[in-house]
């Protein structure tokens, strides 16, 4: 099936393009202006009220850097704290990588390439959870892929051709070692937002700057070997731009080393010794496989937990995701038989041309070996040796040829304009992969989890879109399309349906309706709020700031120091017994649980001398899909 030509000039048009960032943009909106936090957005929250340099401190015990904290702060000294505007900053970071699909890859890839990445980078429906999360991933995702695209743009103006898009973007603009300086500046800037974003986008920096390292440095080196630059008009000498990008990585690098210094050292014990991620074969490889289409509100409604027909929806989106994904493998198969089938005619030529070389040559040395037999100056013995001498070197360099032939020729396959960016992105990925786990199986904790690596998808996203937008066969692309938008659709209207609903406010109101109820049994003495459950405590301290609270903190490392983001509605101590020291009458205790039974702590705790459970009540929380309880308990 063929595109009419009107339907191809319309999905062509800028105006499709801007249409469909607009619709994307509202579709991730639709689910921003809940007034609902789970515990890593309460921390964002709760640390976003305190001054830059606390932020830093704060920070150092928990197991991410500043930037956005800061960013947070910022909001904060503007509007105060509003859990609305938070989240609206969060979107915004996510449309911006959108927007890169218009302003930047249309422009440099063509606009196929740029349609598709914009629709990916809306419509992926993990995309859809993590847009409204009030966290840093979503800027962490543009920095990456802002980086990623100034990096290739570098790359093609150290090109021997550069691409015509590349070029022409490029005209014009101040340059530094034939690149245009504003490049290198937001190559540069943008890396070391990203390491200020989060541990998995400085990997991401670094390894697109292993890409713009491994480039450059093969420039150079060709250019050394073959003399001068063959772009005159450029001048530039071959190190000049490898010698810009050392002074970029150095400059980086000292930007950054005093996070490393006052916070990594801090973060390694907190990682090492308490991180709560593990590693569950096969189950974590699944997840790090299919965490960006399948979500958990979708694998939720596949086994039901919505209802029958959210679940027919998706199973029947799953199975056409499956035939997709048949085709697409068909399609990839036929693909490479194809190129194979081209590399062996040319290698079957190229042995032709060898055998026709290495005839004449061993007939041209047998000819003169004659020639001087009959002079007499040789004996007959001599003679036979020396043909096989003259012959056997041009055997041998002739199959050398053949193979070195073969690999230039991949190489250059491989570094073309079309395929080289989509190696590069594919590198950067799972580059990040490869250090993540590295790192976990070096440190025996498992920091390679895939919301984690969900800061490198915007490459991976670019990869995706590139392949497609040279796939011919247009009932394919659209199948990936419809089955991308069938499940981002489903998975929007379950997340709304969830996060809307009035059943999240009841815990956070029976609290403060518990609160009040002791307090008034007191003579108006707030009491005594405890848990085990930062998880809880946090989302309280942050919708309650008015109610103090004590955790009990049983973990290792500096979480004391992160957790005093928290301040001054919570405090944290290390014991049960440093708690309840001299302490006699009602107080509170707090738990949740994923299954609807007795939290731990306030089962502990009943069992305890002295201690008496008056009463408690369990509400479910769908935002979070948990059960939280509230207990009155007494010490006698």
């Amino acid at each position: 099936m063929k595109l009419s030509r009107g339907a191809h000039v319309r999905l062509s048009s800028s105006a499709f393009h801007i249409l469909l960032l607009v619709a994307g943009a509202a579709f991730l909106l639709t689910d921003a202006f809940h007034g609902n936090v789970w515990f890593d957005e309460s921390y964002s929250v709760g640390i976003a009220n305190h001054s830059f340099a606390d932020i830093w401190y704060y920070s150092s015990g928990d197991v991410h850097p500043v930037l956005i904290y800061w960013a947070l702060h910022v909001l904060n000294l503007v509007f105060g704290q509003n859990i609305t505007i938070y989240r609206l900053f969060t979107v915004a970071g996510a449309i911006a990588m959108a927007v890169l699909g218009y302003t930047h890859v249309r422009r440099d890839h063509g606009w196929a390439t740029g349609v598709l990445f914009s629709f990916f980078a809306l419509f992926t429906p993990y995309i859809s959870l993590m847009a409204v999360e009030i966290r840093m991933y979503s800027w962490a995702t543009f920095a990456v892929m802002l980086c990623f695209i100034y990096a290739m743009r570098i790359i093609g103006t150290q090109l021997a051709t550069p691409p015509a898009r590349i070029a022409e973007a490029a005209r014009g603009l101040k340059c530094w070692a034939g690149t245009p300086r504003r490049w290198w500046i937001t190559c540069f800037a943008s890396s070391l937002a990203c390491a200020y974003l989060h541990y998995f986008g400085a990997m991401s920096a670094f390894m697109i700057n292993v890409v713009l390292l491994f480039a450059l440095g093969a420039r150079a080196w060709r250019h050394r070997k073959r003399g001068p630059n063959p772009l005159p008009e450029q001048a530039v000498r071959a190190g000049a731009p490898l010698r810009v990008l050392i002074i970029g990585c150095v400059a980086q690098v000292a930007l950054y080393l005093p996070w490393i210094v006052t916070a990594v050292t801090s973060q390694m014990g907190v990682v090492g010794g308490t991180y709560w991620a593990k590693i569950v074969f096969p189950t974590t490889y699944i997840e790090l496989a299919t965490y960006a289409f399948l979500t958990s509100p979708l694998s939720f409604a596949a086994r039901g937990s919505y209802g029958v027909v959210p679940q027919v929806l998706v199973q029947g989106i799953g199975y056409a995701a499956a035939v997709v994904l048949a085709f697409l493998i068909a399609w990839a198969a036929r693909w490479a038989a194809w190129r194979i089938g081209l590399h062996r005619a040319a290698r079957k030529q190229q042995i032709a041309a060898a055998k026709a070389q290495r005839a004449g040559g061993a007939a041209s040395a047998t000819a003169g070996t004659a020639a001087r037999l009959d002079e007499g100056s040789i004996s007959a013995a001599s003679a036979c040796r020396a043909a096989g001498a003259s012959a056997g070197p041009a055997i041998d360099t002739a199959v050398r040829a053949v193979k070195h032939l073969r690999l230039k020729r991949f190489y250059a396959w491989l570094v073309s304009n079309p395929i080289a960016p989509v190696v590069a992105a594919l590198v950067v990925y799972f580059g990040v992969f490869a250090i993540s786990w590295t790192a976990s199986m070096v440190m025996n904790s498992m920091i390679l989890y895939y919301r984690y690596l969900f800061v490198a998808i915007g490459p991976l996203l670019f990869a995706i879109a590139a392949v497609l937008s040279h796939v011919r066969t247009k009932p394919l692309v659209a199948g990936v399309v419809a089955v991308t938008l069938a499940a981002s659709v489903v998975n929007q209207a379950l997340l709304v349906r969830d996060d809307y609903d009035p059943a999240n406010n009841v815990p956070v109101q029976q609290f403060r309706e518990t609160v009040d109820r002791v307090a008034n049994q007191n003579g108006g003495q707030s009491p005594l709020v405890v848990s085990t459950d930062i998880g809880y405590m946090g989302v309280t301290s942050v919708m309650c700031p008015d109610i103090p609270q004590t955790y009990m903190d049983w973990q290792k490392g500096n979480w004391d120091r992160a957790y005093m983001a928290y301040s001054p509605t919570l405090v944290s101590k290390m014991s049960w017994e440093i708690i309840f020291d001299n302490f006699h009458g009602t107080f509170i205790c707090l738990g949740q649980t994923q299954n609807n039974s007795l939290p731990r702590d306030i089962s502990d705790l009943s069992q305890k001398d002295g201690f008496n459970l008056v009463e408690y009540h369990t509400y479910y929380r769908p935002y979070e899909r948990t059960w939280m309880t509230i207990a009155v308990m007494t010490k006698s």
